[in-house]
């Protein structure tokens, strides 16, 4: 199976200096020198990048000019834009990021058909995927949750299926070089297995299946058992959007699955708790958490408890200063390197998650896991990839992540 990695401005700056936490580069500069996680592995721990277009509404315009071309600051292709060297297998799948408009009656006049292929077209797109909308069991209108009939959900599925068939028509009309990709949507299995029929019929030999990230495991089995049940007849590429569950990927590939995308490798090493740093043995450590003394809920807690600015100062540098006296040293005594670390760590005051950082803590310090891992991160920032704490180190961490599920997992199946 391929992986595509979702993209939202995933870089970092490669020479950011993590004794002083300072960036290498004025704000200004961040997309002329930080790097994507391609430039930084020897080998790209993904087959492919998906670029939603819903993050150049808001983010990056997609600027056209007077030939009919189009650029991203000043790039002419997305894989100039990614970074992306020539010759490389690395392939770039467009999507327009249904999500961004899950809560609208119908997609917004910039996903009309004609726009998004030609966007497709004119940056050059390995892939691109029909206009779709997904069929979620509740939306917000105003605020308030409203649950979908099925009268709703049928409207939505009709829809993706006239987008797919307009969006196909469009490429044959105009030509164009990306390989199409029909977007399938429903709400049960059976309403999945007949978009996926009509939108092959249609001529399609790529469709990805959507709305699939608040189903159980159980659930997306089914849905991609009928659905290839009823394109069993024509050789199919299948994609699913928007998910990795590690458990049921052997079994996704046996049942048919060509690629999927998804960022939760990525996203897991600042979202989730005692799950942020994945080692190749399948095993998960918890980042140690050493937040900025500016970090307005420590600063704000802290000042309640009746610290100064001062001592929140004083008790971050000793966690820093605890941490990486102790990854240069073995014979260190590990319960004080966690008390200042804890110490600090309390004035987040976070009650819901329980008090149990002691025991992810004293796992991650004893076990030493970054120590163990040879990846071009890891083997430079040492110990720095594992404290939880602003966005170059965490990103860092997300991408050891990614390259580790890749090659340990993905590509051992």
């Amino acid at each position: 199976m391929l992986y595509f990695l979702p993209d939202w401005e995933d870089r970092l700056d490669p020479n950011y200096n993590f004794e002083t936490d300072t960036f290498s580069r004025d704000k200004s500069a961040a997309y002329a020198i930080d790097v994507y996680a391609h430039q930084i592995f020897k080998k790209p721990p993904y087959d492919g990048i998906l670029i939603s277009l819903a993050i150049f509404k808001d983010k990056i315009n997609i600027i056209s000019d007077s030939n009919g071309g189009k650029h991203i600051r000043q790039f002419k292709s997305i894989k100039e834009y990614l970074r992306i060297k020539e010759g490389s297998k690395l392939k770039v799948m467009g999507d327009c990021g249904a999500f961004s408009y899950i809560n609208e009656d119908v997609p917004p006049e910039e996903y009309k058909i004609d726009k998004v292929s030609d966007i497709y077209q004119a940056l050059d797109f390995d892939y691109g995927v029909s206009v779709d909308h997904m069929i979620p069991d509740t939306i917000v209108k105003n605020e308030k949750k409203i649950n979908l009939t099925e009268e709703q959900k049928e409207e939505r599925r009709q829809l993706t299926l006239i987008n797919a068939k307009e969006f196909i028509e469009y490429h044959k009309k105009k030509n164009l070089n990306f390989t199409p990709i029909g977007a399938v949507q429903g709400y049960c299995p059976e309403s999945y297995a007949d978009s996926a029929a009509k939108t092959v019929e249609m001529g399609y030999s790529y469709i990805g299946i959507g709305t699939l990230v608040p189903k159980s495991d159980d659930e997306i089995v089914k849905i991609i058992r009928t659905v290839i049940k009823a394109i069993s007849h024509r050789k199919i590429k299948l994609h699913l959007f928007g998910i990795l569950r590690p458990q049921k990927i052997r079994e996704f590939k046996a049942l048919g699955v060509t690629s999927f995308d998804s960022a939760s490798f990525l996203r897991k090493s600042w979202l989730r708790t005692g799950r942020n740093y994945f080692t190749k043995d399948g095993n998960w450590y918890a980042a140690i958490r050493i937040p900025y003394a500016e970090n307005p809920v420590l600063v704000k807690n802290a000042l309640r408890e009746g610290y100064s600015i001062a001592d929140i100062k004083q008790m971050e540098n000793n966690a820093l200063k605890a941490i990486r006296q102790y990854a240069n040293n073995k014979t260190l005594d590990v319960e004080r390197v966690l008390k200042a670390i804890l110490e600090y760590d309390t004035l987040l005051l976070r009650e819901y998650d329980g008090n149990h950082h002691y025991d992810k803590y004293m796992k991650t310090l004893v076990d030493r896991p970054w120590e163990k891992c040879n990846c071009e991160i890891c083997k430079e920032i040492g110990v720095e990839v594992i404290i939880f704490r602003g966005a170059n180190r965490n990103k860092r961490r997300g991408f050891h992540n990614t390259k580790v599920f890749y090659e340990c997992i993905l590509k051992n199946i």
